[in-house]
Parts: C-alpha cells; structure tokens; sequence
C-alpha cells in the first residue's frame, strides 16, 4: 500500500491508486479461498501462494496517526486475511517541499510501537479502538503499548494471576504468549509464586504493578497511574524496592514486542 490513506496516496504517489492496490489484494484473498477448498477435494492440488500476502505502511511521510495507521491494518487483516502489515519509518533522502523535515532522522520508536501494537492485535485479542481513539489517537512512544492501555484501565487490575483464563492472562503488561500458556499449564499442579512466574518467563519489573498471587502483590505498590509510569519507565529499569542490592541492567526498548 506504500502509504496507509488515499489521500497520502495523491499527495505522495500520484501515479498510484487505492482501488489498484486493494482489488489484487481482494483476488489473492478469494484465491487462497478457493485453493484451500480445491486441496481438500485434490491432495496434490499445488498451493496457492503458500507464505499468504503482506503489505507496507510507510510511518511518518504523512500526517496520519496511530489510530489510523492501527485501525487501517485492523481493517486489512480482517477483510483480506493478510499474513503481516510491515511498517517502515519514513527516511528523507531528498528535498521536497511535500515531504516532512524530520530533524531528529526516522521514526523509529514511532515504527516500533506500531509493530507492537500489530502484535496485540493479532495474537492478544485486542481491538485497534481499545489501543487508541480519535481524542487519543497516537502512542505514548516512552511506553509499550500493552502498558499504555493497562495504565488506562487501572480498574481492571490488579488480575489474580493463579484464576485468571488465559485470555485475561495475556492482558497483563509483562505476560506473553508463551508465558500465558506455561501459566495455564503450571497452575493445574498447584499455585504459583511470584519466583515460579519468573521462571516461567513473566516480565516482572512490567507485571508487578499489575498482578496479585494468592491474593498477595509483590511488592507494596499503588494501582495509581503517575506512580506506575514513573517507575516503568524510570531510566535504571528498577523495582519499586531495593532487592538483595542488585543492581537491575535497563531494559532496551526494543526487546519487549511480545509483552
């Protein structure tokens, strides 16, 4: 798709239009369609094409905001079955009075929360107007998505992490796909501490302010909104306490897309 809208589109690429980049898409879509029903009729019917069919978002050349950008690759996957909707931080290499002067260079961290977010949407159950809306309509790049909506449901929290089902689990800042199902897993032989949830894979310095075991928080923290950004996103990456005095590495911001 090159750019998310029609109107970046004729600002940008005039020489290409929406309709001609949406009807082949509607065509590779109805081919899948019927190349899985042929197969089921013909073993030996060849695949038709076997890795499914992706499109390109560029981030940034245009005025849209994350609600668009999310909402548009909501819309594509549900109504093409796309396989993934990559995102590319816009890189200015020329001058041109149509282009933005992006004067602190690509937006990567921009590009990064989108591709975290693209991940709640298709493995986290979430909706893209649970994410954002039009009064929000862009991410909080010092926070990974799945944090920014917590945060903003604090009502919710925290989640008893040995009753909660697996759909609630994978809710929970700090909690992945894996980590969710080890979690369903491990709890049919018993409770879990918060030591077990490490092992099993949980980001605790996230799910911490989120989750309770046996009733219990980790620490003594508060569900309150100031309090819980401050400290997630505190530059030494800390628990709210000292712990045995070690020192806890920061986490890069970049190795969270799956919580």
């Amino acid at each position: 798709m090159e750019l998310p809208t029609a109107e970046g589109l004729r600002n940008l690429a005039p020489n290409k239009h929406r309709n001609n980049i949406l009807k082949p898409m509607h065509q590779i879509k109805n081919g899948i369609i019927q190349n899985k029903n042929e197969m089921m009729l013909y073993k030996k019917a060849p695949k038709f094409v076997p890795a499914g069919q992706s499109t390109q978002m560029i981030v940034g050349a245009t005025p849209e905001s994350d609600y668009q950008i999310i909402t548009i690759a909501e819309a594509l996957y549900n109504k093409y079955d796309l396989k993934r909707v990559f995102y590319s931080a816009f890189v200015n290499v020329n001058n041109d009075k149509n282009l933005p002067a992006l004067t602190s260079g690509p937006p990567l961290l921009r590009e990064h929360r989108l591709y975290q977010a693209d991940f709640l949407l298709r493995f986290y159950g979430f909706k893209s107007n649970e994410l954002l809306s039009e009064e929000r309509p862009n991410f909080n790049v010092l926070l990974d998505p799945k944090c920014n909506w917590a945060i903003r449901h604090l009502e919710l929290f925290p989640i008893e992490i040995n009753k909660a089902d697996y759909n609630t689990l994978l809710r929970i800042p700090g909690v992945g796909v894996k980590s969710a199902k080890r979690i369903v897993y491990a709890r049919r032989s018993g409770n879990l501490s918060f030591e077990d949830l490490k092992k099993i894979g949980v980001v605790l310095k996230r799910a911490l302010y989120f989750i309770t075991c046996n009733g219990k928080m980790m620490y003594n923290t508060k569900i309150d909104e100031d309090y819980i950004v401050r400290n997630i996103i505190d530059p030494k990456d800390r628990y709210p306490f000292s712990v045995d005095n070690v020192t806890y590495k920061q986490l890069s911001l970049f190795d969270d897309t799956n919580d």
